[in-house]
């Protein structure tokens, strides 16, 4: 995801309902919790699908995230991976 200029954070907290195939040439992502200015809260932002990543985007989530979940990157209660845990599980992955 940062063929699209996501955050880490970002990316751990998308769900389905957050992709919008529709909207644009490539579609969009709608980011619920973005990145705020200091002391504002997170914000949200629609981020195009640019670079390929629309397909890398339509793989993953048919073949490899399923029907099943909501959350891209699960923690073993279902809710998202956030903070140091985010950062290890796709940190390791960019090395």
């Amino acid at each position: 995801m940062s063929e699209v200029g996501l955050r880490v954070n970002e990316a751990c907290k998308l769900d389905l309902a957050g992709i919008k195939w529709d909207l644009g040439r490539f579609g969009k992502l709608h980011v619920r919790h973005g990145k705020g200015a200091r002391g504002s809260g997170p914000r949200e932002r629609m981020v195009p699908l640019i670079n390929n990543a629309a397909a890398t985007l339509r793989w993953f989530v048919e073949d490899v995230w399923g029907p099943v979940r909501r959350r891209p990157f699960p923690a073993r209660s279902g809710a998202a991976v956030v903070g140091a845990q985010a950062h290890r599980r796709v940190g390791g992955s960019r090395r």
